[in-house]
């Protein structure tokens, strides 16, 4: 009897270990607290912008969108199990946005891929990374204009579905 106790707890001490040696995410900070939290080291950082999170298979997705040394803001995405993380540069309007959209190519040639600002942009509040469909993402831009409303904005991946991109005004009552 004394030795099936001991047999358990080995089991249970060797899948605690592994959990905590091999887990993605916050599943380690679960389990031992804010000591072993994961930690998203983002380059070139200079101000917090926004953090979304988006459940992607067994994966979560957390894309940080920050202001970086070189003034232009970015959207990093960093999923658990993946080493590749795809990277969005918002640039100015008419400052060149990218054919593509999809932060696909990002992910395997390590550039960003350039989404344009609203012409009206004078400040972006945060960035949600979303699914249209199954397949396809859409992003989700947060900003303040240059009359003071905020907007938010929706960039469609696909090329047709671009001409209909959505958009919102947060207005208080």
């Amino acid at each position: 009897m004394k030795k099936n106790r001991v047999v358990v707890l080995t089991i249970i001490g060797i899948i605690s270990i592994t959990m905590l040696l091999f887990a993605c995410g916050r599943t380690a900070s679960r389990l031992g607290g804010k000591e072993h939290r994961q930690v998203l080291k983002i380059e070139n950082f200079k101000e917090f912008v926004s953090i979304s999170f988006d459940k992607r298979g067994t994966s979560t997705v957390k894309d940080v969108t920050f202001l970086a040394t070189d003034g232009f803001v970015y959207t990093q995405e960093f999923m658990d199990i993946s080493p590749f993380g795809g990277v969005i540069r918002w640039v100015p309007n008419g400052k060149g946005e990218d054919f593509i959209r999809s932060r696909a190519i990002s992910r395997w040639t390590g550039n960003a891929v350039n989404l344009e600002l609203p012409e009206d942009c004078t400040r972006i509040l945060g960035v949600d990374v979303g699914y249209v469909s199954k397949d396809e993402r859409v992003k989700n831009l947060t900003y303040l204009s240059t009359n003071g409303t905020i907007y938010s904005k929706e960039y469609r991946e696909g090329l047709v579905d671009r001409n209909f991109e959505g958009w919102l005004e947060v207005k208080a009552k």
